[in-house]
């Protein structure tokens, strides 16, 4: 059996971004997965990107596989905000360029015997590699609040099970969050005819103001002073005028204390909505300060008790609750690989900053990276960070950015 040099479990933005930067070291790697197939399935129809363009293309070490590049080469025009399918047609357009020979079977488990890591997949096949790097996404991640642990998914989905809001039109529907998913989740279902009403926790929503600092700056920096202005201020879409360069890069970030990077965390994943997120919800009723206490399964619908003392009763609720690492998520790692990982007390594992784990050849890369490289990595945008340093680890040797 061929034992491959490095295999990539995941074809979303983070895989795909992983093996341009192999194939930029030598290192013709095995790409398993479906492209796209998270962002396919699961974000909503007609959803916008939050992200401005310069923080949304997909990280490679040449130009020509940039968002830019790809409306230049297809003719397929990108406006902001980005609209999901369009992304999803540049992450389609991107895998084509750089994993021509995609494997779209699905991995069963991996073991890993000291030396070689053996992969099973679902018809059987058994593959072989010397190091293997998981780029399994967000969508394992999704947290779902204790008080609705009892409650059938299909009676209340979480935000990223929101595919086709269409299906809820006529419905009572509640959505619990105040970030980013929850609050276009709402958007879209009101968009669809549904009778929303956000609940939040907080004393009220945020969002985000247009950016119009930043784009005077890049207009007056245009062509050769690029780099100067990305400089001045990286295009991750993240953090304030003072902290947008330490969150861009991993190696000021990691020389922060704990405590300043949690604080940095918090500021890059503050629950907050877009700029073009309020008009589309003019007339969705919010009610904030309030907590679920406990949810009763009426007929086919939810009654929800609230902190407030008073009750609600809909048809449905959106979890716009965000997520929760815990690798112990990844199942497809046999029980003996998953105890040989070390972890934090709060579910990460201890990662290097080539993102390998204490499992010599073990890699993961994603969100589930974040506490390594900090918080980009829950981001497109963060592909730039982690790619390079992946691909660099498993080389052996510096990979050009």
């Amino acid at each position: 059996m061929q034992k491959q040099d490095a295999i990539v479990v995941g074809a979303g933005p983070y895989g795909l971004s992983i093996a341009a930067y192999l194939q930029e070291a030598d290192v013709e790697p095995y790409v398993i997965g479906r492209p796209m197939a998270f962002w396919k399935e699961h974000m909503p129809r007609r959803m916008l990107l939050r992200s401005h363009i310069e923080a949304s293309s997909i990280a490679a070490p040449h130009e020509q596989l940039s968002l830019a590049a790809y409306q230049r080469m297809t003719g397929s025009p990108v406006t902001e905000p980005i609209p999901v399918e369009d992304f999803i047609a540049y992450g389609q357009w991107f895998q084509r360029q750089v994993v021509r020979n995609l494997d779209t079977r699905q991995v069963r488990s991996i073991a890993y015997d000291g030396d070689v890591f053996a992969l099973s997949l679902e018809d059987g096949e058994r593959l072989l590699a010397r190091s293997v790097v998981l780029a399994l996404g967000i969508g394992l991640f999704t947290h779902r609040p204790p008080q609705f642990a009892h409650v059938p998914r299909e009676l209340a989905p979480h935000s990223s099970d929101l595919a086709d809001p269409a299906q809820f039109r006529g419905k009572r529907v509640a959505v619990l969050g105040r970030g980013q998913s929850a609050l276009e989740g709402a958007a879209l279902l009101h968009e669809s005819g549904a009778d929303v009403e956000i609940l939040t926790r907080s004393a009220g929503i945020e969002y985000l103001a247009y950016p119009w600092r930043t784009k005077l700056f890049r207009k007056l920096t245009p062509g050769p002073l690029t780099r100067f202005s990305h400089m001045v201020i990286p295009p991750t879409d993240l953090g304030r005028f003072r902290t947008v360069r330490i969150i861009a890069d991993p190696d000021k970030f990691r020389r922060r204390s704990p405590e300043a990077q949690a604080a940095l965390a918090k500021v890059a994943t503050k629950p907050i909505g877009a700029y073009w997120l309020p008009t589309r919800l003019k007339g969705v009723p919010v009610r904030a300060g309030v907590r679920v206490e406990r949810v009763d399964v009426v007929a086919d619908g939810l009654k929800l008790a609230l902190s407030d003392g008073g009750t609600t009763c809909v048809d449905r609720v959106v979890l716009g609750t965000g997520y929760t690492v815990d690798v112990s998520k990844y199942d497809i790692l046999d029980g003996s690989l998953r105890r040989a990982i070390r972890t934090c007390d709060d579910g990460y594992p201890v990662l290097t900053t080539g993102l390998q784990t204490s499992v010599n050849g073990l890699y993961m890369a994603g969100v589930i990276g974040e506490k390594a490289l900090g918080p980009t990595l829950r981001f497109v945008t963060g592909t730039s960070n982690a790619g390079p340093r992946v691909a660099a680890a498993i080389a052996g040797k510096p990979v050009r950015r």
